[in-house]
């Protein structure tokens, strides 16, 4: 019987977009252990950055003293990015798209757009605790 094999990595990060740089150095690390290709590396960290901007802005509202938690699961040929906020969440198919032509010159409302385009599904959980978007991939 063949097992298998999981590998879980999480990072908490400070209230302040500057933790993107640590988030960063985070998945370029794990991603390298795991094998992945420099292109699906890329496009994680950005999938990752939309999603913590988002937690940071829209989830703990900026306050300062809160934390944004990310981690990582590798489990067989399936990878599971979850950024965990404080905020109470929203539903994910009430966002307006942003490449309708009322929208195109909005200054936010693309993240979760970007998140879809690159994951091969989302969810998002919401309880009293907070809020988990959690991003499923197939690496390469």
């Amino acid at each position: 019987m063949k097992s298998i094999i999981m590998k879980r990595a999480e990072i908490v990060l400070p209230d302040r977009y500057s933790g993107y740089e640590a988030l960063n150095a985070f998945i370029a690390s794990f991603a390298e252990s795991e094998g992945y290709s420099t292109v699906f590396t890329e496009e994680l960290q950005l999938a990752m950055k939309e999603a913590f901007v988002n937690a940071v802005k829209h989830g703990n509202r900026e306050q300062e003293g809160l934390t944004v938690f990310c981690t990582l699961t590798a489990v067989a040929n399936t990878l599971l990015a979850s950024v965990m906020d404080y905020g109470k969440g929203f539903n994910l198919d009430a966002l307006p798209n942003p490449v309708e032509p009322m929208n195109l010159f909005r200054l936010s409302g693309r993240g979760i757009y970007i998140i879809r385009s690159i994951a091969e599904g989302i969810t998002l959980k919401c309880d009293q605790n907070g809020s988990v978007l959690t991003m499923c991939y197939r690496p390469r």
